[in-house]
């Protein structure tokens, strides 16, 4: 379903999609950057559902062991599994796709940049304390 989903997000973020404006370069290396750090953010919340304790010093026994925090808990869970961490993800990305691809272009940058930016904070942060990407 992932690899699906991931191609799916290619598609519609990569080419040149028309949605009443063309996409231009700008709005399509905005989507690949995003759809990008959107698969890395994947992967390590997939590490981290595998791996509970990863993000609190590891081991096999943690006083805190890893909860989804942020509004993101409310969508999938504050100990999700892998199925709920797919879900999450591919309804993410399938959504940002087809939202952006019926923006005009000067939201569409907006909200592509946005995404990119937030999921450069997230991956960033997850690398710094550890978490791996394992898909």
């Amino acid at each position: 379903m992932m690899k699906t989903t991931v191609l799916l997000c290619v598609l519609l973020l990569a080419g040149p999609v028309y949605a009443g404006e063309p996409w231009d370069k700008t709005d399509v290396a905005l989507g690949a950057v995003a759809a990008t750090l959107l698969v890395v953010d994947w992967g390590q919340t997939r590490y981290i559902a595998k791996h509970p304790c990863a993000n609190a010093g590891g081991g096999t026994t943690c006083p805190d062991p890893y909860r989804e925090v942020g509004w993101a808990k409310h969508f999938i869970g504050e100990r999700p599994t892998s199925g709920q961490v797919d879900a999450y993800f591919a309804t993410s990305m399938i959504l940002g796709a087809l939202t952006a691809h019926y923006l005009p272009s000067t939201y569409r940058k907006w909200l592509l940049g946005s995404v990119a930016v937030v999921e450069l904070s997230v991956v960033n942060h997850n690398y710094r304390i550890g978490i791996k990407m394992k898909l």
